[in-house]
């Protein structure tokens, strides 16, 4: 009995190696890579359908006493524009989009000069320690982290702790932009390091160096090598950092004591305390709408960079 158990055990494998062979035959050399795309496809299918069901919901009106579905109408998407409640939502909608675009830029700025020390510092350790400080704030929950923040910026807490040994007083920066923009910095800068990283590494240093040698400035060897080089790093890096930022929900809920909502945290009362999903659809999809033109915008500039700068010149 164990004998026969074994052989049908080798039969068993037998019979899976031959029908890895027929797998790995020319036949399907053809199909594989449909195949490898094919889990991809389906999740952006999904998305796909969800998103087609959030504007079906959002072109209906919703009887908010009844909480029953309406006809076909555009009283969602007037309530977002029309007073009394089109300003309040307005106003949130401004907030977010000047909001992170300030925090994406100013997170170039600093992120590219990262970039480029880590990249180009001979030192081992060094470069060790500043990727360990950048990966820090990952190492952590948003939660966790804008809850620290929160004890930085509060009022009495390790901020005006320090500045109230140089005799100024602290009210804190607590449920005002300041420490909003100080919350989302924190997770921005590091991401545009990580992500400018590569563009940055694939610069022939040589190019700098003949560049020097010829007289040119490191602001001139910036703005003429660096930056144009680097650009479908920075293209890359605005696009997931200014996502990123639209979408935040923790640090204006918490850094901002609710005071400055964001539009993720007005589609989540929506949804929650309203139970209005069709009114939540509508903000949804607006908000989708404009981030995805936003998101083309630098790539817009690097063409139009390309057409009047680049090629004029060659």
């Amino acid at each position: 009995m164990q004998y026969r158990d074994v052989a049908f055990g080798w039969r068993v494998i037998d019979w899976i190696i031959d029908l890895g062979a027929k797998l790995r035959a020319e036949k399907l050399v053809r199909i594989r890579p449909y195949l490898m795309v094919a889990p991809a496809f389906i999740l952006v299918s999904l998305l796909a359908i969800g998103i087609f069901y959030l504007g079906w919901l959002s072109i209906h009106s919703f009887d908010t006493f009844l909480f029953q579905q309406g006809p076909i109408s555009a009283e969602q998407y007037k309530r977002l524009i029309e007073p009394p409640s089109g300003e309040f939502y307005m106003n949130t909608l401004s907030r977010t989009l000047v909001m992170s675009l300030l925090v994406t830029a100013v997170s170039m700025v600093l992120g590219l000069p990262a970039a480029y020390f880590i990249v180009r510092t001979p030192s081992r350790t060094m470069r060790v320690l500043v990727l360990v400080l950048l990966l820090v704030p990952f190492l952590m929950g948003e939660i966790v982290r804008t809850f620290a923040w929160f004890m930085i910026l509060a009022n009495r807490g390790a901020l005006g702790w320090i500045l109230g040994l140089f005799g100024i007083e602290d009210g804190g920066i607590l449920g005002t932009p300041q420490g909003v923009f100080i919350g989302m910095l924190q997770v921005s800068v590091p991401l545009v390091a990580l992500l400018v990283m590569p563009a940055v590494r694939r610069i022939d240093p040589n190019l700098e160096r003949a560049a020097a040698t010829l007289g040119a400035s490191p602001a001139r060897i910036w703005r003429h090598i660096l930056i144009p080089l680097a650009w479908p790093g920075l293209a890359a890096a605005v696009v997931v950092v200014l996502l990123l930022n639209i979408a935040e929900y923790d640090m204006p809920a918490i850094l901002g004591l609710g005071r400055l909502p964001f539009v993720a945290n007005i589609i989540g009362d929506i949804y929650t305390l309203q139970q209005n999903l069709y009114l939540g659809s509508a903000f949804s999809l607006v908000l989708l709408v404009i981030s995805s033109l936003m998101i083309m915008l630098p790539f817009i500039l690097i063409r139009l960079y390309w057409i009047y700068f680049v090629a004029r010149k060659t």
